[in-house]
């Protein structure tokens, strides 16, 4: 079990050329079930780059989701975003929207989810909301559930920009680590590939703490 998690954790994600400069994606998510078919989730994540030397984006998140039956959820987001270019750049507010179809199901030991995702995004530039980009995604996840506390998962996720064409993969490998039934950490290594020129960008690690109500 533990050689499973190193392999799929160290080697996966560099099977592709990437650029040097860390960057670390932490954050806290936190989720209440309001009944049986609606629960909220609350988000919140800074991420920092170049070798995690400065912030260039942190921001807020809004989750309501609705189970339509035991396999399937759909779910609306809003994120607002407060973004840099580089360390020298003063914060841009971002205004994003999405919404989530979900579906998951066993294949013997293994655990297939598929999300479909539609997100539309704004960009505040002094005071002026002004259309920033829409994509489609789709992504696929494979997890490895067992009777540890450690959840081993790889997956992809594919965008779509509207009006143009599939630019980017962000392949991922991971694993989920409960200390009990309410409270887990996410911890994750991917690359935002582009697929248009055919690069990779820096490593980046996410780290998200998880809570449940």
């Amino acid at each position: 079990m533990k050689k499973l998690i190193l392999v799929l954790f160290f080697v996966l994600p560099f099977t592709s050329v990437c650029q040097t400069g860390l960057a670390l994606w932490s954050g806290v998510s936190v989720e209440k079930k309001l009944n049986k078919k609606f629960s909220m989730q609350v988000n919140a994540q800074t991420r920092f780059v170049e070798d995690i030397s400065y912030m260039q984006t942190y921001f807020g998140e809004l989750r309501l989701a609705y189970k339509v039956s035991k396999r399937l959820e759909i779910s609306g987001n809003y994120r607002f975003i407060n973004r840099r270019k580089n360390e020298t750049k003063l914060f841009i507010n971002r205004h994003r929207f999405y919404g989530d179809v979900s579906f998951d199901q066993k294949i013997g030991v293994l655990k297939l989810d598929y999300r479909f995702r539609y997100q539309h995004q704004f960009k505040d530039n002094d005071g002026e909301i002004g259309f920033d980009v829409s994509y489609l995604r789709n992504k696929l996840e494979l997890a490895y559930p067992n009777s540890s506390k450690f959840t081993p998962y790889i997956s992809g996720d594919l965008f779509y920009e509207f009006g143009g064409t599939f630019d980017q993969l962000r392949p991922k490998v991971g694993f989920v680590y409960k200390f009990n039934k309410k409270h887990g950490l996410d911890v994750a290594i991917f690359n935002n590939v582009d697929l248009i020129d055919h690069l990779s960008s820096s490593p980046i690690i996410a780290l998200t703490y998880k809570v449940k109500l």
